[in-house]
């Protein structure tokens, strides 16, 4: 959650601990609140530990991709280099297997596969020249890897915006609650100064802190 979200979430937590603290003074509309609040508190933890959890499994997944997007760079690099030796046997091959370092994740895939499919009738000559038998098809297992890794990171990303959002929709719930039981609190302890003040701090949200101006 951001720290707007936070501060408020701290908000509803005292609320919360208010209400048990005081839950003799209070029936009806006012109960019905704070066992509301009680109850939004509890997901919304739950919603944060999903969205942390999202957050690190995003984390891990891109940091496979990025493994994955290296071990499929150096591959094509190697297929690249050998392609340069064999020009001279082999004119023009040299621009069938160029590859450019500054290709985006869509464009390194798609000349991955590209290079698989240029590579087929020069199979043995690639081997001659010292590259792996099995060349082809590491290729191709590292483009597949790859491309899984798309759905991956995007699918763990998803799980994190979902609870990020599923958090916050809770809070602002908390903050309805929040406002519909102050004119009940407030009004119960209209000739408790003690117990209103304590209300009053419960509820209060803290501001976000002021930006210094630049000298």
């Amino acid at each position: 959650m951001n720290d707007n979200d936070r501060r408020r979430y701290e908000m509803l937590v005292r609320v919360k601990q208010f209400g048990i603290d005081n839950a003799g003074d209070f029936s009806g509309i006012a109960t019905t609140k704070f066992t509301e609040i009680d109850a939004i508190v509890g997901a919304t933890d739950s919603e944060a530990a999903k969205q942390q959890a999202g957050f690190g499994e995003a984390a891990q997944q891109f940091e496979v991709k990025d493994s994955v997007r290296e071990d499929l760079r150096d591959e094509m690099s190697a297929i690249s280099r050998t392609a340069k030796s064999m020009e001279y046997e082999f004119d023009g091959i040299a621009d069938k297997f160029r590859f450019q370092r500054n290709m985006n994740d869509v464009e390194m895939l798609a000349k991955a596969r590209a290079f698989v499919t240029e590579a087929t009738p020069y199979n043995a000559d690639f081997i001659a020249y010292g590259m792996p038998t099995t060349f082809a098809a590491d290729l191709t297992a590292l483009a597949d890897a790859f491309e899984a890794s798309f759905a991956t990171t995007a699918s763990a990303t998803a799980e994190h915006v979902a609870a990020t959002a599923e958090a916050a929709s809770k809070i602002r719930e908390g903050m309805i609650a929040v406002r519909t039981v102050d004119g009940i609190v407030q009004n119960k302890y209209a000739n408790d100064p003690g117990k209103l003040a304590a209300w009053l701090s419960a509820k209060h949200v803290e501001k976000a802190p002021k930006k210094k101006a630049t000298p």
